[in-house]
């Protein structure tokens, strides 16, 4: 009985970590997103922001209330301003706008350090963490982070540890459309030179 529930769990852990609408290696000059604006560079390295206007823009295709997101990058990490390496909305258009339907999670540069972002307008309020300066070398990092609109702990790693979590305010669907490169929140511009890679979204 044991044995039977054991191999029941880890078959219900193998279908969920395959549950991954996004999976590209972003070296192949191929994406299942759309690139509305600047196209950026196809490299043998990885995808590259070319102007303050890249972005890739994809569509999970329904609302999720729990997942994560991985991705390497490289390239001009430390920035004076605030500037999204990947964000995450429950509105297509992902624009500052109606405060009272707007959700969203960002994992964020930030001066020397990065932030965790998680917004959800309908009660008024956000969680910003911040951390402090990190250590950004000229070599591929790995952001991880996990969002959770049920009420868990929403985490950012960098390289494997984890730096800042965080709640959302209230519940709500979850989110549908992803966003590397330039963020459309507040002008929050792409930085050229940022390279990605290897970037998969699963959800649960």
């Amino acid at each position: 009985m044991l044995r039977a529930t054991f191999a029941a769990a880890l078959m219900s852990y193998a279908a969920w970590a395959e549950t991954c609408p996004i999976n590209e290696s972003l070296i192949s000059k191929k994406t299942s997103g759309i690139q509305p604006h600047d196209k950026g560079e196809w490299t043998r390295k990885g995808w590259r922001v070319t102007t303050p206007n890249t972005q890739i823009k994809y569509d999970l295709g329904r609302f999720y209330s729990k997942g994560s997101v991985e991705m390497q990058v490289r390239g001009p990490l430390s920035q004076p301003l605030k500037h999204s390496l990947i964000a995450l909305w429950n509105e297509e258009a992902a624009v500052d706008g109606n405060r009272k339907t707007q959700s969203f999670y960002q994992l964020r540069l930030q001066e020397t350090g990065m932030m965790l972002r998680l917004t959800n307008r309908s009660d008024g309020r956000s969680f910003e963490g911040k951390t402090g300066a990190l250590n950004f070398g000229d070599g591929w990092h790995t952001v991880r982070g996990t969002w959770d609109t049920k009420g868990g702990e929403n985490h950012l790693w960098l390289d494997g540890k984890s730096i800042k979590s965080g709640r959302f305010n209230a519940e709500f669907p979850g989110f549908r459309w992803v966003f590397i490169g330039k963020d459309n929140y507040q002008k929050q511009f792409s930085v050229p030179g940022i390279e990605y890679r290897n970037l998969k979204v699963c959800v649960e």
